[in-house]
């Protein structure tokens, strides 16, 4: 590469050429002079209207699936490109199959590095298969462009902030797996009797003895003359709250079991999804935040079309790491939660904060069901249903 000081090196030797008539050198000095700005042009030329494009066969999957990457190179210009050469950066969790990269220090990332010339207005195209071995949000990109001249003197390199994303979604277990009964999964969420929604009052009546006090509609009291008692619309109840606990052990300095973290994710995305298969309301609430976001997870109940894809993409972002006690989350989540649901447990802490906040919930009239995914002692709270995963 030609730098400064050589061309001004030439320049001083083409003078002196000329001065001491030395035809053949000057001659030298003026055929590299040239070379050298020609090649400067060239190479600051080189990546205009040059494209990289990249596509994925699909934006969702699950562990175990392979898609179809492509990459295409396109050069949009009457100048070719003697060489032209592509570096992208991609996570490691995304396989590429017969394909070798270059794997960053950390491992987190690989490198897809590829080499090639364009004529005028051609296009290169490469397909890849990409397998997906792990759960998470990822993203493919930047990717760094370099060319230069044809005599290899000047190299230019431009980085383009060009990414493509890809979910992948929890691995889905089966109940058995899981230590579930097939026959009500999620409990037994079928109301007894029919449940009164406090927020549905369809009229008032007389007072009669044994009504409690709180049901007295103090208005209309004042209104007759008369104790008058609130009516109910009755409902029966087919909402189900779950909540994740990501803690793997009760206090924090004992670390993270990461294999039990997505195992708990799993259970949770089967349970939606068996959920909202058998027609429930389904809510998703957890002691932690999806990548790229700063709020807890908390997703209402619903059984929209739309509702398991919405918690599904949750769980897929989901991190690791728990930055709210489980216990603090019940109390402050399950107050939203409808008269007569069922709020489902999916935790490996059997602690005595996470027992009590469930013994709460269970004495304010909601049903209770713990799926118990630690190795340790398995919880027993009283009217609580818990299942242990093997």
């Amino acid at each position: 590469m030609f730098q400064k000081r050589a061309l001004s090196a030439l320049a001083v030797l083409l003078v002196l050429a000329i001065v001491l008539n030395q035809v053949a050198l000057a001659l030298l000095c003026i055929a590299l002079l040239l070379s050298a700005g020609l090649a400067s042009l060239w190479s600051r030329w080189a990546l205009r209207r040059v494209s990289y494009e990249r596509s994925l066969s699909q934006e969702r999957a699950f562990p175990g699936d392979e898609l179809d990457l492509t990459l295409r190179l396109t050069n949009r210009k009457l100048l070719p490109l003697a060489t032209l050469a592509f570096s992208d950066k991609l996570p490691s969790a995304l396989h590429l199959l017969d394909t070798p990269t270059i794997v960053s220090g950390t491992n987190n990332y690989q490198f897809l590095q590829r080499r090639t010339a364009l004529r005028w207005y051609e296009s290169v195209v490469w397909h890849y298969r990409v397998r997906c071995t792990a759960r998470g949000s990822y993203r493919i990109g930047p990717v760094t462009l370099e060319s230069g001249d044809p005599f290899g003197l000047y190299d230019v390199s431009v980085a383009h902030e060009a990414y493509t994303r890809v979910l992948v979604y929890p691995q889905l277990l089966t109940l058995e797996e899981l230590n579930i009964p097939a026959r009500h999964p999620l409990g037994d969420t079928r109301a007894r009797q029919l449940i009164r929604d406090p927020l549905r009052i369809i009229g008032v009546r007389d007072y009669a003895p044994g009504d409690p006090l709180k049901d007295v509609h103090w208005a209309a009291t004042a209104r007759t003359g008369t104790l008058q008692t609130r009516i109910y619309e009755e409902t029966t109840a087919r909402t189900v709250a779950l909540f994740l606990d990501l803690d793997t052990f009760e206090f924090y300095y004992q670390g993270i079991d990461a294999a039990l973290v997505e195992r708990m994710i799993s259970a949770a995305a089967t349970l939606a999804h068996e959920g909202l298969r058998a027609g429930y309301a389904v809510g998703l609430y957890a002691n932690g935040a999806p990548s790229e976001h700063e709020h807890l997870t908390r997703l209402p109940p619903g059984r929209s079309p739309t509702q398991l894809a919405l918690i599904m993409d949750t769980l897929a972002r989901l991190t690791p790491y728990s930055v709210l006690p489980a216990a603090r989350l019940v109390r402050q989540s399950a107050v939203d939660l409808p008269t007569g649901s069922t709020l489902l447990l999916i935790s490996a802490v059997n602690s005595e904060a996470i027992r009590a906040a469930l013994l709460r919930q269970r004495e304010q009239g909601r049903q209770v069901v713990w799926l118990f995914m630690g190795s340790g002692e398995p919880p027993a709270v009283p009217g609580v249903r818990v299942h242990v995963a093997h």
